[in-house]
């Protein structure tokens, strides 16, 4: 994709129409804590540092922290960890970030897992650098990588934790401008964003360990409660 324009090579990122799989059968009480969780981003090393991988930045550093290895289960890289003797399996996809539905639905079958013991963490175009949100629930805020999950498991009713990127601004003003959105999505942060953002990634790892340890509410009170760090 070299030679394309960058338009062109940020569509192939957009939104395809979702083939929804099969998904395993509904627990019979809801879970209160995650077993997987999913950092979006896309595969190919030049775009390891950019914005729009900052969910795939996330599982690196849980990888890290737990000193742990990514291995190859269908279309996903997983490792498993142990947190207080819960487990819990860090993943992303080997797809494009469009495209994760499938690889995520598949890897929740593997796990004979339910959709309400999923986290998806991903960069956020709306909210301040560094800033971080969780819901349990909710619609995919024009996200395209939220929307082929919701579109394959066919429920909207998982967790997600959204990081701050902010967006390009002209004279103040948001840019909406697809083209100056791919630039920006696609292009690494400056230093002090990527301090605040591995900051932010920090925030985001110990209320995913809180989740699975004391349950998702607890981790909704420490994440979102946080102020969140400022470039």
């Amino acid at each position: 994709m070299n030679g394309m324009p960058l338009g062109g090579r940020f569509s192939s990122f957009r939104l395809k129409a979702p083939q929804r799989e099969e998904t395993p059968p509904p627990l019979a009480a809801p879970a209160d804590r995650p077993l997987l969780v999913v950092g979006l981003g896309n595969p190919d090393d030049e775009y390891a540092r950019t914005r729009h991988n900052v969910g795939a930045w996330l599982v690196a550093m849980m990888v890290r922290r737990h000193g742990v290895d990514l291995k190859r289960e269908g279309r996903m890289s997983v490792g498993r960890v142990s947190i207080d003797g819960h487990p819990l399996y860090l993943a992303r996809s080997r797809s494009y970030y469009n495209e994760v539905g499938g690889p995520v639905a598949g890897e929740l079958r593997r796990l004979k897992a339910h959709p309400s013991q999923l986290i998806v963490v991903y960069d956020d175009l709306d909210l301040p650098v560094g800033q971080t949100r969780m819901r349990l629930s909710g619609g995919t805020g024009g996200n395209n990588g939220m929307k082929s999950i919701s579109g394959v498991l066919g429920t909207q009713e998982f967790a997600r934790i959204r990081v701050g990127i902010d967006r390009p601004y002209d004279h103040g003003a948001p840019v909406r401008e697809p083209e100056r959105i791919a630039a920006w999505v696609l292009a690494a942060p400056t230093a002090p964003e990527r301090r605040v953002l591995e900051e932010a990634l920090g925030r985001v790892a110990d209320a995913i360990e809180l989740a699975v340890t004391a349950g998702y509410e607890a981790a909704l009170r420490s994440l979102n409660q946080e102020p969140g760090p400022r470039v």
